[in-house]
């Protein structure tokens, strides 16, 4: 995938979002998940699979991605940022979960766990909505970066981009 430097306004700026919604979830699923507890700390409940669908997914191979680096973490919260366009009210709820669900991405296969098919029937709307409603929180975010509610210059403070 092709890391940008930033958004640039002059282009299409919904899909470049989707670009860096993709790219935040692959480094989201790269991250570590083990020895998160404090020291001392057992649990005695067995390791439990919380989706029947984390299972279903072609296995390439059993290697792990390389762990994400300080930039790509960055640039990982930079874009979670983004989500809070969407609003907290009741109207915009089903466009979070939405991105949200989508965001679901395998650490090993690098796939989207949830397919527009699984979010359509989780969120009981038709796959075909599922995706426009992962457009029209795409062109939300992208229209506060026109109308400079995200100042752009926040990609600045990134140091090292590729």
């Amino acid at each position: 995938m092709k890391r940008r430097h930033r958004i640039d306004l002059s282009h299409d700026v919904p899909k470049q979002v989707a670009e860096w919604l993709d790219e935040a979830a692959l480094t989201l699923a790269a991250l570590p998940a083990h020895g998160l507890r404090p020291s001392g700390a057992k649990g005695f409940w067995p390791d439990m699979v919380p989706d029947e669908e984390d299972l279903q997914w072609d296995r390439e191979s059993d290697i792990r991605p390389p762990r994400p680096t300080p930039d790509d973490v960055s640039r990982m919260d930079l874009v979670f940022e983004w989500l809070a366009f969407l609003g907290t009210g009741r109207e915009n709820r089903e466009l979070r979960l939405v991105v949200q669900l989508r965001l679901r991405v395998h650490p090993i296969s690098g796939k989207h766990v949830l397919s527009w098919e699984k979010i359509g029937e989780k969120l009981r709307i038709s796959r075909n909505t599922a995706k426009s409603r992962h457009l029209t929180a795409c062109c939300i975010i992208a229209e506060k970066m026109r109308t400079g509610q995200f100042p752009l210059d926040r990609f600045d403070q990134i140091e090292h981009f590729p």
